[in-house]
C-alpha cells in the first residue's frame, strides 16, 4: 500500500522485506503496523495475531483493522476484524475470503469475500452480506 511502502525501509532494517529474495516472506508474531497521513496524524492501523511479511504484502492471521480520523481528533472511525486477510503493499487494498465484521458508530456490517481500497475509503463484501443499521430511519418505509 502506498502509505505502507513508506514503512518498508523501517521494515527491511527490521530485516522484514525487500532486501530478501521476493518469494522469502518473515514470520511475526502480534504484528502491528501504524500509518500516518503527511501531517503526521493516525490514519490506520493493521494488526494481527500472526502475519508473514513479503516485500508487496502481508498475510494476516486475527486481523484487526483501524481507521482513524486522519485529523488532530484522532478518533476510530472503522474497525474491521477478520480471521484471515492479504495486505497488498503496492495497491492498498487488503482483502479475505473468510468472514469480515465492518463495525462503525452509525452501521455494522458482516459477510464473507470481502475487500477494503484504502484509497478509495472503500469496502466491498461479496457474500453472506448482513447490514444493522445503527440509527434511526423513519422515512426509509415511505
Amino acid at each position: 500500500m502506498k502509505f505502507l511502502l513508506r514503512l518498508l525501509p523501517f521494515l527491511c532494517a527490521l530485516g522484514l522485506g525487500a532486501a530478501e529474495p521476493a518469494s522469502t516472506r518473515t514470520p511475526v508474531s502480534n504484528f502491528k503496523l501504524p500509518t500516518f497521513t503527511n501531517e503526521g496524524h493516525r490514519s490506520m492501523l493493521l494488526q494481527g495475531t500472526e502475519a508473514l511479511v513479503g516485500p508487496d504484502r502481508v498475510e494476516l492471521t486475527g486481523m484487526n483493522l483501524s481507521i482513524f480520523t486522519g485529523d488532530r481528533r484522532n478518533l476510530v472511525e472503522t474497525i474491521i476484524l477478520s480471521p484471515v486477510a492479504v495486505a497488498d503493499l503496492e495497491t492498498d487494498v487488503i482483502s479475505g475470503k473468510d468472514t469480515v465484521r465492518f463495525i462503525r458508530d452509525d452501521l455494522e456490517i458482516t459477510g464473507s469475500d470481502w475487500r477494503y481500497d484504502h484509497r478509495q475509503k472503500k469496502v466491498s463484501i461479496a457474500r453472506q452480506s448482513r447490514v444493522v443499521f445503527q440509527a434511526q430511519m423513519p422515512d426509509l418505509l415511505k
